[in-house]
């Protein structure tokens, strides 16, 4: 009976293999998303409820569009294949923009529009089937002269949209209602009395949000400082500005981003560039204070090397906090890859010196991102040998620290990779999209890893048999 079994399900799965694009076992395959003409560049990841997400990008061919696409737990799309086109611009750069799912699974998309007077902040909401429900234009937030930059989206518990942009010197937040409509009469304006804000990154903390802020305090050869607030559903300050990081300054151009602890707090990671460069993480309460010790804890106390670019996960079930990096040499002429857990109060679990993933090295290893796993997180990042020689690695640590599945291929086709992006599914597995130009000047690859660090359609035993069936 089981042999009849799992000869059915392998028949269905043939076909659905056959039938449709799905995720790839073979890292050398990875699934293509976007491959039209140009360049498909800056893949945002946002995972559904469904166990699948939604992956945006921009589509350099026709003035760097805002695209979306749908893929299904088995990584399968939903909308066309190039998704669909949420707005049609004419820039010849890019900035950032943002993307969140609202309460109802609809993706949020927010960005920089030229297609209008003047170039504005319009946030878009798209269906599940690839309906754009605010319309071809979308909800215009803006109608200035004004600088605008960087926007970001969050979609809250009761239904509500949140968008915070910069404007000139200061960061504005206002919240939108199912249908589009402004919640707030007037936007909330942030600003500074010397220096200038610029917003970072915003997620929601239920019907709450929270706004992190780089805070320039001065010229433009001034520290660099990171700030968060909270704001709730009716446009009130809950707290803030509370100093995340005000001891030395961050870098010139660098926006940190954040992961929400799931109880109405956030956990932030940053890298110091005043003296010895050097990673650290903070967790802020639900209700703004700090759990760590101001100015975060420090990745590593080893002061012959060096170390940046961080990336923070946070297991709610244990209050501990992971951070890996990217670890140089003094002379910043080698790196490789470190990793550390704090506890819940900040401190080091993984000795002072961190825990060696990929030793430092000649080899350039960047883009590092990290995802919780179980009691311990996955890593991953690209590595490069040379001018477009880059791969896509991953490796599993317990909570230990031991490496407890070693470093494995994810995309393992040498070519330019960035904008490494990672998602965790609700259906218990990672999710990574990526800028790739194996085939032209840039298209958009994503790939699953299953917790057992493999790649494709996950397995699972059915109960009482021997035989396994393939989750699809």
């Amino acid at each position: 009976m089981a042999r009849i079994r799992l000869l059915v399900c392998l028949l269905v799965f043939l076909v659905v293999s056959i039938s449709h694009a799905q995720w790839s076992s073979d890292p050398a395959v990875n699934l293509p998303v976007a491959d039209a003409a140009g360049t498909q560049v800056q893949p945002k990841v946002a995972p559904t409820s469904d166990g699948g997400c939604y992956i945006s990008w921009f589509d350099g061919a026709g003035g760097y569009d805002v695209r979306l696409q749908k893929l299904d737990s088995g990584g399968e799309e939903i909308f066309a294949h190039n998704g669909v086109l949420v707005a049609n611009r004419s820039f010849s750069s890019t900035q950032n923009y943002g993307l969140d799912v609202d309460a109802s699974g609809n993706a949020l998309l927010v960005f920089r529009d030229d297609s209008i007077s003047g170039i504005q902040i319009t946030a878009s909401k798209v269906s599940p089937t690839g309906t754009l429900l605010w319309g071809a234009s979308g909800m215009q937030l803006t109608n200035t002269a004004a600088y605008v930059a960087a926007p970001k989206i969050a979609g809250t518990s009761d239904g509500g949209v949140v968008v915070a942009w910069t404007q000139d010197s200061t960061v504005r937040l206002q919240k939108l209602a199912s249908d589009g409509s402004q919640v707030w009469g007037t936007d909330v304006v942030l600003s500074t009395l010397i220096g200038t804000y610029s917003a970072s990154d915003l997620h929601d903390a239920g019907t709450d949000v929270i706004l992190s802020i780089v805070h320039q305090t001065g010229d433009f050869y001034s520290p660099k400082h990171l700030k968060a607030y909270k704001y709730d559903g009716w446009g009130v300050n809950a707290w803030g500005p509370v100093a995340v990081f005000d001891g030395g300054s961050l870098q010139f151009g660098n926006y940190p981003t954040f992961v929400p602890d799931g109880t109405g707090g956030a956990v932030f990671s940053w890298y110091d560039t005043a003296s010895q460069l050097q990673c650290y993480a903070q967790h802020l309460y639900a209700d703004g204070s700090a759990a760590f010790p101001h100015n975060g804890s420090a990745a590593s106390t080893n002061s012959t090397r060096v170390r940046v670019s961080p990336s923070v996960a946070f297991n709610a079930s244990t209050g501990e906090t992971f951070l890996f990096w990217e670890e140089k040499n003094a002379s910043q002429s080698e790196s490789g890859v470190y990793g550390q857990k704090f506890d819940s109060v900040g401190g080091r679990q993984w000795t002072d010196d961190g825990v060696v993933v990929v030793p430092v090295g000649s080899d350039e290893n960047t883009q590092v991102r990290c995802l919780t796993e179980g009691p311990g997180a996955f890593v991953f990042w690209v590595q490069s040998t040379g001018l477009g020689q880059d791969k896509v690695f991953g490796a599993r640590l317990d909570g230990a620290g031991s490496i407890d599945i070693a470093r494995f291929d994810i995309g393992s086709t040498p070519s330019g990779k960035s904008r490494l992006a990672a998602g965790r599914s609700t259906a218990g597995f990672s999710i990574l999209a990526w800028q790739d130009d194996r085939d032209d000047s840039g298209d958009i690859f994503a790939q699953n890893v299953n917790s057992d660090g493999s790649l494709g359609s996950p397995w699972v035993g059915i109960a009482g048999d021997d035989a396994e069936t393939p989750l699809i």
